[in-house]
This record gives C-alpha cells, structure tokens and sequence, in this order.
C-alpha cells in the first residue's frame, strides 16, 4: 500500500516501542544499492514495494504515465514484464523483511493484510520464497498467511491502539 508497516501484538497489546517507534519494517534497507528511499537511505522496504515505488518503477522502465496504483495494477494483470517484474520484486523484498522479523522476534504469527492485497496474487510466491530463504532455522516454520481486513476493523484496531497509548495498557489490564 502506500507504506509498510508492522504492529507487534504481546499479549494482547500492541508494543509501540521505549520510544513510540516500533514496526517500521518499511524502512529495513534490504539492498543497501537499492532506490533511494524517502527516509534518506537506499533499498529501503518501501522504497521497493509501496504502491508509490511499484508505479515509480514502472514509470521509469517502460516511460507510461501511470496514473496510479490501480493502472500498474492492470499493467501487471495484463501481462506486461516490466510491471509483473516490478511486482515480484516487491513480494521479495516484504518476504526479506518478514524473514528478518521473524529472525528477530520469533513470532508465532505473521498476517499480511492492508490495500496491497489486491496484488497479492503477484507477489505471493515471492514473498514465500524470500520468507523461507531468509528466515533462519526454525524460524520458517512461523505461520505466515494472509487476511483481508474490511475498513470497520482496521479503524477498530487504530482506536484500540490510541486508547491504549492514552489510557495506557496497564490501566486497562487493572481493569480486567
């Protein structure tokens, strides 16, 4: 989608970090000789796979004015190589990143969910193959699946997130 991002979940609470950063995968530099991100460093996550850098892409290798999103989308539908390719680099590069998190943390569970999926479809091998190339160990054996989230639970999910940043969790967890 427009970016990649993590949340981590313990216990039932979303972790937001000592210092209120924690789940920037998007900006795990994955190919140090990558684009150029916004963030200032190169091959950042986001800098292969959002929308933004996905349309980029294609923009640059084939010279179409893409509209957006959705026409890349169709592009790589419709068979083209350099929108397909584009594509299968940014399932790589999420399936690095979810590999290198699942090295770190050792998760019982990655769900993939978010406006992206609509190229699910190409990408999906992809991101396996990086997933399992670069989880170490036992780590592959995390189950990784996707789930399409309507709009009602992605805003139930952010105000939880802000009650709990407010309220705090352990006021919450007292209350229990």
């Amino acid at each position: 989608g427009a970016g990649i991002g993590c949340g981590l979940v313990v216990n039932g609470s979303v972790v937001a970090g000592a210092h209120g950063v924690a789940g920037e995968i998007g900006h795990l530099s994955i190919d140090p000789r990558g684009p150029l991100c916004h963030c200032g460093n190169h091959g950042c996550v986001e800098a292969i796979a959002s929308d933004s850098a996905i349309v980029r892409r294609i923009r640059r290798d084939t010279g179409e004015p893409l509209a957006g999103p959705a026409q890349a989308l169709e592009l790589a539908h419709g068979g083209s190589p350099v929108a397909r390719e584009a594509y299968a680099d940014a399932g790589a590069a999420i399936g690095r990143a979810i590999g290198s998190v699942v090295n770190l943390l050792g998760p019982e569970r990655v769900i993939i969910s978010g406006e992206g999926l609509a190229a699910y479809d190409l990408f999906a091998a992809q991101i396996k193959e990086a997933f399992s190339a670069t989880a170490f160990s036992t780590a592959d054996q995390c189950d990784v699946v996707t789930r399409p989230l309507p709009f009602e639970e992605w805003a139930r999910g952010a105000a939880a997130t802000a009650i709990q940043t407010f309220i705090g969790s352990d006021t919450i967890q007292e209350k229990r």
